[in-house]
């Protein structure tokens, strides 16, 4: 049985790590550069910046004993009810797949099933076919900007699916004497969080900060570029402040599809008569949550039995 996903977030990884113990044939598409979404790490030579999700705190049980999981792997460590990457929060996705299965820097845009086969297209007109089953695991705007065929009932769900964006500024210095005024920097409203990467792992030759925006600033600019948005944002600070921002590298980035800030009441969804399912961060529950128990709902169904029944 030949598998697609579409999607190496959370979501789309842990899907594959419930697929892989029962089926061998699993390519996993990411529009980026790497695994991870919105638990992404820059990697700047030998260190790590985490820049979207810094950490994790469990709300359900499910989450927390995920992330033990992942603590007696080595993958992240605990500090009271909070879990703390090790090596980068990015590698929690490595972990989950097989990167031989990976396809990066490919944004799939089409998807057609044609007698019981999925045949996808990227953003380039490169071709991926004879796919048995394919998996959806994008946010849900994305779902709705691609070429394909839905129910019109779960297109209209996925339509009241709403967002909050966060922007984020990387910033960081091999000049481990460089810091930020953390408490000015909070007096700034637009400002949601702080993490200064550099105390988190421990660096002494390395001065890094991750910068998140509030989600009211963010979303009032989503629909501008990064650069527009960094411009603007920096000019909500004093002439002092933006000086001490200037003296870092800094990289800008628009966490358009941040936070899910609803959901949907299924644990995902699946088309048996197309092959097809979705799961991801809106359903039950919200964001990590829900990612976490929709894709092992759904990769714990049975789809050698239920594949057979749609070919007969």
């Amino acid at each position: 049985m030949k598998i697609a996903i579409i999607g190496a977030g959370f979501s789309g990884c842990n899907l594959y790590n419930n697929l892989k113990e029962k089926y061998e044939n699993i390519t996993i598409f990411e529009k980026s550069r790497g695994v991870g979404g919105r638990i992404s790490t820059k990697y700047v030579n030998d260190k790590f910046i985490d820049h979207g999700t810094s950490s994790i705190i469990p709300i359900t049980d499910d989450l927390k004993f995920f992330c033990l999981d992942l603590a007696k792997n080595g993958i992240l460590k605990a500090k009271y009810d909070e879990f703390i990457p090790k090596t980068g929060i990015n590698e929690i996705c490595k972990f989950l797949i097989d990167e031989k299965n990976l396809v990066i820097n490919t944004k799939i845009i089409k998807a057609e099933n044609l007698n019981n086969k999925w045949i996808l297209e990227d953003e380039n007109n490169k071709v991926y076919d004879d796919f048995d089953l394919l998996f959806i695991t994008i946010p849900a705007p994305q779902i709705l900007q691609m070429q394909i065929n839905l129910d019109e009932d779960f297109k209209e769900k996925l339509s009241k699916i709403k967002y909050d964006s966060i922007f984020s500024l990387i910033l960081y210095s091999q000049n481990s004497d460089l810091k930020l005024n953390e408490n000015r920097l909070y007096e700034n409203p637009n400002i949601k969080n702080i993490i200064n990467n550099s105390k988190k792992y421990l660096y002494k030759d390395f001065s890094s900060y991750v910068i998140h925006s509030s989600k009211e600033f963010a979303n009032c600019v989503n629909d501008k570029s990064k650069e527009e948005i960094y411009e603007i944002f920096l000019d909500t600070f004093e002439q002092d402040i933006q000086n001490e921002i200037k003296n870092f590298t800094i990289i800008p980035h628009l966490w358009k599809y941040a936070i899910a800030k609803n959901s949907l009441d299924m644990p995902y969804f699946l088309n048996e008569n197309k092959n097809l399912g979705i799961c991801g961060d809106y359903f039950n529950f919200n964001n990590l949550e829900a990612s976490l128990s929709s894709s092992e709902l759904l990769g714990n169904i049975d789809f050698i039995n239920f594949h057979k029944k749609i070919i007969k």
